[in-house]
């Protein structure tokens, strides 16, 4: 195991009703709140009116920024922070799914920036100071609400960057379950593929010959959420169900599954970022087309641990009287017989994506792989995997 370290500071108000107590807990950081927000959603499952409330009964001033993209965008981040500046406003009230409380983060740091916003997800320069930030999660799945990464696309270049610093992790996360009943159970779907991803990240890259800690984690929470979903796809108001989804999602990708795990990279999120950016699907619904593809490419090079996922998540017998590369192609075979069975797309074309463009989809992977320290990969490497999911 090597050496991290694991910060991991918001305060998590989980349950029915807790929405109520968000003014109660904002009123730690100041008396104006910047509210940001998705489309209508919000408006018409009568949240906004219950977090308006909230906030308005703890005499906290309110600005809205709403109409924030499924992909987040920069124009639309650098009209949040004029309107920051403008108003200036104590913190921000993140009210939606990750893309809301993503772009939050990009505001909250460019409120202090006095260079250009997009620098921060270049890595040319550095987060030094940054809003709090309140977040309202109400379509689990990104763990935004709990770590530090914010993602937005610029629409100009069609790059897809993450911002990442401490000083960017929620203060307050409030997740109520019974606020998710509504979303589509297709939408579901993809959010678990994106939370089944941030764990499997790891585990299938890690480099490491003895992680039993971060193995059973992983393991447990990837066949939990897959035991969680497979109740929502029949009753798609099970309290419990929807809770462990939501629970899951906060944990999954706030840093602690791979502490310590030595050589963990995120290939599959490497590949997909280009993919909704250029093309506007939805994150889980690009990495279900990806991680298969990305698994039968470096079978030879991972074959041990895709072996123990087919051992030890989807429960499949008979594999130590296979060959490596007979067990390999079986476990992933039914890790996309899986993805079949939750609706997801295997492929470009399934994804509404008729004509994909392997050379501009490589380019950008290839910024990301620089970015993200993942190496290994050459341009055609990239572009082979894209065009397997052709």
């Amino acid at each position: 195991m090597t050496d991290f370290e694991f910060y991991s500071p918001t305060n998590i108000i989980f349950g029915r009703g807790v929405f109520t107590r968000i003014g109660e807990e904002s009123l730690k950081y100041g008396k104006k709140a910047l509210l940001l927000y998705g489309k209508e959603s919000l408006k018409k499952n009568g949240l906004f009116d219950i977090i308006v409330k909230s906030l308005t009964d703890a005499e906290i001033r309110i600005v809205e920024h709403g109409g924030v993209e499924p992909n987040p965008v920069l124009p639309h981040a650098l009209k949040g922070i004029e309107i920051a500046k403008r108003e200036s406003v104590d913190f921000i009230v993140a009210a939606g799914g990750g893309s809301v409380i993503d772009e939050a983060k990009g505001i909250a740091a460019g409120v202090y920036s006095h260079g250009n916003l997009w620098d921060y997800y270049r890595k040319k320069a550095v987060v030094e100071k940054a809003l709090p930030i309140i977040a309202v999660q109400t379509q689990p799945a990104t763990s935004s609400e709990t770590n530090q990464a914010g993602v937005l696309t610029n629409p100009e270049t069609g790059e897809k960057f993450s911002i990442r610093s401490p000083l960017l992790v929620p203060r307050a996360a409030f997740l109520d379950p019974s606020t998710t009943f509504t979303i589509p159970v297709q939408y579901t779907a993809y959010a678990c593929f994106d939370i089944m991803s941030h764990l499997l990240e790891g585990y299938f890259t890690t480099t490491s010959t003895f992680s039993p800690i971060q193995n059973g984690f992983v393991e447990g929470m990837v066949k939990g959420i897959m035991q969680s979903l497979k109740v929502v796809l029949k009753d798609p108001g099970n309290y419990d169900a929807r809770a462990s989804i939501m629970w899951g999602a906060a944990l999954a990708w706030n840093g602690l599954a791979n502490a310590g795990l030595e050589g963990a990279t995120i290939p599959s999120h490497m590949l997909e970022h280009p993919m909704s950016a250029l093309y506007n699907i939805a994150h889980g619904a690009g990495l279900s087309i990806v991680m298969p593809a990305w698994l039968r490419y470096k079978k030879t090079d991972i074959a041990d641990r895709i072996i123990l996922f087919g051992k030890k998540i989807l429960e499949m017998d008979k594999l130590d009287f296979m060959n490596r590369n007979a067990a390999c192609e079986t476990v992933i075979s039914q890790f996309e017989n899986f993805i079949q069975s939750i609706s997801c797309p295997l492929s470009f074309s399934e994804a509404g994506i008729l004509n994909p463009d392997p050379d501009e989809l490589a380019g950008q992977a290839k910024k990301l792989s620089v970015l993200w320290n993942i190496p290994g990969y050459s341009d055609e490497d990239i572009k082979n995997i894209y065009r397997s999911c052709l």
